[in-house]
Formats: C-alpha cells, structure tokens, sequence
C-alpha cells in the first residue's frame, strides 16, 4: 500500500538522520579531545618508543623515551640517559602517534629526578635553555632551585684531590642533563 511505502520512507529517513548526527557528534568530539590533550598527555602514549628529538640549540637526540614529567621527560639510548625539560624541546619525530593507553604520568619534580642522578654521582653534562652546553663534571648537591657541579678531569672521580671548582646553576636556566657515564 501507499501508506505502508510512505512511512518505511519516512522511518528510513529518520533514521539516516540520527546516524549522520551522532556521526557529526563523534567526529565533534573526538575533535575537541584532540584540542584540549597537552603535549604531556601526548608524549606518556610514546613512551617506550624510540623517538628522535630536536633540541634547542640544533641539537638531535634518537632515543627511547622513558618517564614523562608534566614539564619534562627522560631519554635513554646507548648507555647514555637525558633529563630534559619540555621547554628545550623544538621538534620531535616519531613513526607512530602512540597507543590509546597513556601511562601514568610522574608526579616526581624535575630537581627530584636531579637529586637521583646526584644520589648516583655519575658525570654528567648540563645544557642551558638555548642548547648551550654550560658545564660538565658531577653533581654534589641540587637545591630547592639550584644544582652545583664539581669540575674535575673526565677520567678522574670527584674526589677533593681531582676537584678544580664548583659551578652553580639556576635551575631555570638548565634546558636538560645529560647523564653520559652510565653502566
């Protein structure tokens, strides 16, 4: 009949009508998660992936990423490990855009990682916020906002014998840490 045809159209229409908004409100909202992630967020989806980086001060690190900090994060490749601070990073470069699961996010501060890496007294190279290199030797004490560094030949320990200086460092300053003596 006229009426049965009638109303299938119209019920058909319908219905295409309610899938194409919940279409447009899926695509909405997967847009608007999107906006709001933060680079954070994004980074704990790669971690465990070998990633490349561009630094400031043209420096390109190829590494896999460890912990992830809400301002930093941590690289680990070829015995050497990096503590680096989001606001040196310029660039970085990955062959997948990470996993639906994000992982859990460290709560520990950037001058707690730091004092870990004095805990452990390897030789380390500390780089500014420009990619600069600023010093290089171990770590002897890290502050509420700053780090000091004993300077002593490279093949030698920091022992009082070895020690030509201190330099202390503004922890605002520091871009990143390279820990370069790890076993």
């Amino acid at each position: 009949m006229r009426w049965e045809s009638l109303f299938e159209d119209l019920e058909a229409q319908a219905e295409a009508q309610i899938a194409a908004q919940f279409r447009e409100e899926v695509a909405e909202n997967i847009r608007i998660e999107r906006a709001s992630e933060q680079m954070h967020e994004r980074m704990l989806r790669l971690q465990g992936t070998v990633v490349t980086l561009k630094l400031v001060g043209e420096i390109e690190v190829t590494a896999r990423l460890g912990p992830v900090g809400k301002d930093y994060f941590c690289l680990e490749n070829e015995g050497k490990r990096w503590l680096v601070k989001n606001l040196a990073l310029r660039s970085l470069e990955m062959s997948e855009t990470g996993s639906n699961l994000a992982s859990h996010l460290s709560q520990v501060k950037f001058s707690a990682v730091v004092r870990g890496v004095l805990r452990d007294r390897h030789r380390i190279l500390v780089y500014d916020i420009g990619g600069k290199p600023l010093v290089e030797g171990t770590l002897t004490q890290v502050g509420r906002d700053f780090l000091i560094v004993a300077l002593h030949p490279r093949d030698e320990y920091a022992r009082d014998r070895s020690i030509n200086g201190y330099h202390l460092l503004p922890l605002e300053t520091v871009g990143w840490v390279q820990i370069v003596d790890v076993s």
